[in-house]
């Protein structure tokens, strides 16, 4: 088997964020059967060390690290439960797809790679995977991951999604979780969803910068507008799917009484089909308000304090690029991105995910985003805080990367820092010393049902991988 057949096992799996029990029992079983030393973690990391090839045995080891997690999400209408169902993958063009719901290349591809590496003939040193769980959720394997039996100083990660831009820095980032406590009463009233569609969504990190419209704020921004014009209370509000996932679409439901006029039906119904444009023609995002009528009878609702306080908090909140990098205007600085937002029975609750290379600024602003959620009452969680990855300028792998990538004839490479969130951050907080890159084929549309594995890069990236491994 090659790294694609194997990848198309583990799509069998279900293997969502916070669902990696399956898997990890998977790989555990596959690195024992061909003769691994493994070890598995109350977290679900896993740790694989395969002797070196006889010939390199005399060279030092190397760490190949990724994660078994995916962000599962799917599209609207899709029956798929992903808790407990795999993929249905096709090839197409060239890419490889999954029908009705992300594909996982992120980072499911790093898996397929280790397990072919661990199991082929390929001339290597020793290699020392570590393979985490739950990094789409706040790199939580990462955090927990004991690195002292790890005795490589030098470590491959790969979960980068654009062939030829080898990661060399990155920004850390926060969790920042806000629960707004709500009263909630009985009324009579007409029932109207307000919905936002159409937007294309993507990666919090690698496209905050891009003309991408967030569905949460959009609606926010249309409902406080209207809150203005007319006394409507909430009864639910909903929209998003990860906090490093800009979110496609948002609903909210609203109650007017049963004794609203004319005008203020109006004045709500003349949303419907308003629209948002971002961006240009060679890169278009663009959004549509819906308005339907849901019914007309008793509901539980908000109370007039509590609907006041949700459309404040999600109206002041910051998102998006807060600053750019003084020294390269191409470069994110410090972004924010509201994730999820969702009502329950008591509460309603707000994902946002902060980054930045610069930790003083990520501090900063988390707690700009306390100090908010404290004004109107309400509690914030601080969680999957994680650090960035500085610049080695001494980097004997980073050389050896660029230097196969030219014998070998493949795209010249550019290295580059990104504002994401990788685990080489984590690690190099962990390893002293570590010298450390992230790469991996082009994988389009991460984190969305449109995600796509270019096939030809995935095979390039492949034979770049293991002619480095040869070459240490």
């Amino acid at each position: 088997m090659n790294y694609l057949d194997h990848f198309k096992e583990l799509a069998k799996i279900p293997h969502g964020s916070g669902n990696t029990d399956k898997i990890c029992s998977y790989l555990y079983d596959f690195a024992i059967e061909n003769g691994c030393l493994a070890k598995k973690d109350d977290h679900n990391n896993l740790y694989i060390m395969k002797p070196a090839h006889p010939d390199l045995a005399d060279r030092p080891g190397v760490i190949l690290q990724g994660h078994m997690d995916m962000v599962a999400v799917k599209e609207p209408g899709c029956e798929k439960d992903m808790k407990t169902e795999g993929l249905d993958l096709y090839e197409e063009d060239g890419f490889l797809c999954a029908r009705g719901t992300s594909l996982g290349g992120d980072d499911g591809i790093a898996v397929a790679y280790i397990m072919d590496i661990l199991t082929g003939e390929y001339k290597a040193p020793m290699i020392e995977a570590v393979i985490t769980a739950d990094e789409e959720i706040g790199m939580i394997g990462a955090n927990a991951f004991d690195a002292k039996d790890v005795k490589s100083k030098r470590m491959i990660n790969i979960d980068q999604e654009e062939e030829g831009i080898f990661v060399v820095s990155c920004a850390g980032g926060s969790h920042v979780a806000i629960n707004i406590p709500t009263q909630k009463l009985i009324e009579s009233g007409l029932r109207y969803r307000i919905e936002v569609k159409g937007l294309k969504g993507g990666h919090s990190g690698i496209e905050i910068n891009k003309p991408r419209g967030n569905a949460i704020k959009i609606l926010s921004d249309e409902l406080c507008k209207l809150y203005e014009r007319v006394d409507f209370k909430l009864i639910d509000i909903s929209g998003g799917e990860a906090d490093n996932a800009i979110p496609k679409s948002c609903y909210a439901d609203i109650m007017l009484t049963d004794d609203s006029n004319q005008l203020i039906l109006n004045e709500v119904k003349k949303l419907n089909g308003e629209d948002f444009n971002f961006g240009d023609e060679n890169d278009y995002d663009s959004a549509y308000l819906s308005v339907s009528l849901l019914g007309d009878e008793d509901y539980i609702v908000f109370d007039d304090e509590s609907t006041g306080k949700v459309l404040s908090i999600l109206k002041e909140a910051k998102n998006g690029v807060i600053s750019m990098d003084e020294n390269n205007e191409d470069f994110v600085q410090t972004s924010l991105n509201i994730g999820i937002v969702r009502t329950d029975e008591e509460n309603v609750d707000i994902d946002i995910l902060v980054r930045s290379s610069v930790e003083a600024e990520k501090n900063a602003l988390v707690f700009e985003l306390c100090k908010l959620a404290k004004k109107y009452d309400s509690l914030t969680e601080i969680d999957g805080d994680y650090p960035g990855w500085a610049y080695r300028s001494d980097s004997p792998l980073r050389d050896t990367f660029v230097e196969v990538s030219e014998e070998l004839g493949l795209c010249k490479p550019k290295c580059e820092a990104i504002h994401a969130g990788l685990e080489c951050g984590i690690f190099a907080s962990k390893i002293e010393g570590l010298d450390c890159i992230s790469v991996g084929p082009t994988i389009e549309k991460i984190h969305t049902t449109e995600e796509r594995l270019n096939i030809a890069s995935a095979d390039r990236c492949f034979k770049l991988l293991t002619g480095v491994l040869e070459k240490l």
